[in-house]
């Protein structure tokens, strides 16, 4: 979580791939979700987010990734 200074008091959510290469320089690519107030709005990230990032990132990479899930907090 990070808090967002500002006249709100929402959070974002951010997952991200570290992308490295060798010769090459490393890349982060990311995607921000911000948490909606609303009741039985979703708060994290879905499968779905995930799958769009894994696919963003195999977009601009151009070619195949190996992916390590680490299942962190």
């Amino acid at each position: 979580m990070v808090p967002v200074r500002g006249a709100s008091r929402g959070r974002i959510s951010l997952a991200a791939l570290a992308c490295y290469k060798p010769g090459q320089t490393s890349r982060l690519i990311y995607r921000p979700r911000v948490q909606s107030h609303l009741k039985g709005a979703h708060r994290g990230f879905t499968w779905k987010d995930y799958r769009d990032l894994v696919v963003r990132a195999h977009l601009q990479l151009g070619g195949p990734i190996v992916l390590i899930w680490d299942n962190g907090p």
